[in-house]
C-alpha cells in the first residue's frame, strides 16, 4: 500500500465505513485491518450491535479507530437519556437519535451525555481531557422520498422542508448536527450554524453504486462541496471487486472538493 498524500489524509478523516452484514468478530477485525488506512471512522449499527454488543465497539477502538454508534435512539426522554449515558461510557466518537422524537427527548440525550462524562472523569482522574461524544439527529431517512413522506406517512410538504424543520429543532435542542442526504445540503446548510455537523449517508463511489435501497444519493466530492462534514460510505467500497482501489477513488474524489 502506498502512503496517502496530505490531501488524501484529510479526505480520510471525512469517511465513515459501516460495519454491516458481518457474522463474526473476526470478520469485523479483518475489515477494520484492511480499510482503516483509508477510513477515519467506523459505523456500528443495529445489526452489528445486536449481534456483538459493546465487544464490536471495543474491537474497533483497539485499532485506534473511532466509532459512530448508529442506533438511532427514539423513545421516551428518560429511556434515551439512559442510552446516551451508556453510549458515552462506551467512549464512542458519535451517536445519533431521531429528531422526530421531539425537543425534550433530544435534550434528555444531552443530559445523559453529561452524566456519562462526569462518571468517566471520576473513574479516570488522569484523563480529564476525554472528548464527549458528538450527538447528531436523523431527520428524514435517505430511503424515503417525497411521495413516501406524503402518501404513506401523511407528512405534508417536500423532503427538504421536513429536513429543515427537524434540523432547526435539533439545533434548538443543542445537538451537534444532523444526518441528511447530500441532496438536502444546499437547501438547509445556509440556514444553520457554520459549525453544525452534516453527516451524509447514501453516498456512491465515483464508479460504484450506493445500493438499491438508497433513493437519494450523491458522489463523495458532490457532498463535500455542498457542505457535508462526514460521509457514510459502505457498499461503494465494500461491494467493489478491488476495495483498496475503490477507497482510494473515494478519497481522490473528496480531495477535489477540499
Amino acid at each position: 500500500m502506498d502512503e496517502l498524500n496530505e490531501k488524501q489524509k484529510l479526505a480520510r478523516q471525512r469517511v465513515c465505513l459501516p460495519l454491516d452484514g458481518l457474522n463474526s468478530l473476526d470478520e469485523i477485525k479483518a475489515l477494520v485491518e484492511e480499510l482503516s488506512p483509508y477510513v477515519g471512522l467506523f459505523k456500528i449499527g443495529k445489526e452489528t450491535f445486536t449481534r456483538f454488543g459493546p465487544q464490536a465497539v471495543k474491537l474497533v477502538q483497539s485499532y485506534g479507530s473511532d466509532v459512530f454508534l448508529d442506533l438511532k435512539y427514539h423513545d421516551i426522554p428518560n429511556t434515551v437519556k439512559g442510552a446516551a449515558r451508556a453510549a458515552t461510557q462506551l467512549g464512542v466518537y458519535m451517536f445519533n437519535v431521531h429528531a422526530s422524537g421531539g425537543l425534550d427527548m433530544m435534550k434528555a440525550a444531552l443530559q445523559g451525555v453529561n452524566e456519562g462524562m462526569k462518571e468517566k472523569l471520576s473513574y479516570n482522574h488522569t484523563n480529564a481531557s476525554m472528548q464527549r461524544p458528538k450527538v447528531i439527529a436523523v431527520t428524514v431517512l435517505t430511503s424515503l422520498d417525497t411521495s413516501i413522506l406524503n402518501e404513506q406517512l401523511n407528512i405534508n410538504g417536500s423532503v427538504e422542508e421536513q429536513v429543515l424543520r427537524l434540523a432547526k429543532l435539533t439545533q434548538k435542542a443543542g445537538l451537534d448536527g444532523i444526518v441528511c442526504s447530500g441532496a438536502d445540503l444546499k437547501h438547509i446548510k445556509n440556514q444553520l450554524p457554520a459549525d453544525f455537523m452534516f453527516v451524509t449517508p447514501g453516498i456512491k463511489g465515483p464508479h460504484t453504486s450506493a445500493g438499491s435501497d438508497q433513493r437519494r444519493v450523491f458522489t463523495p466530492g458532490n457532498a463535500i462541496s455542498d457542505g457535508s462534514s462526514i460521509l457514510v460510505i459502505g457498499r461503494a467500497i465494500t461491494g467493489a471487486e478491488d476495495r483498496m482501489r475503490a477507497a482510494i477513488e473515494v478519497l481522490d474524489d473528496i480531495t477535489q472538493s477540499l
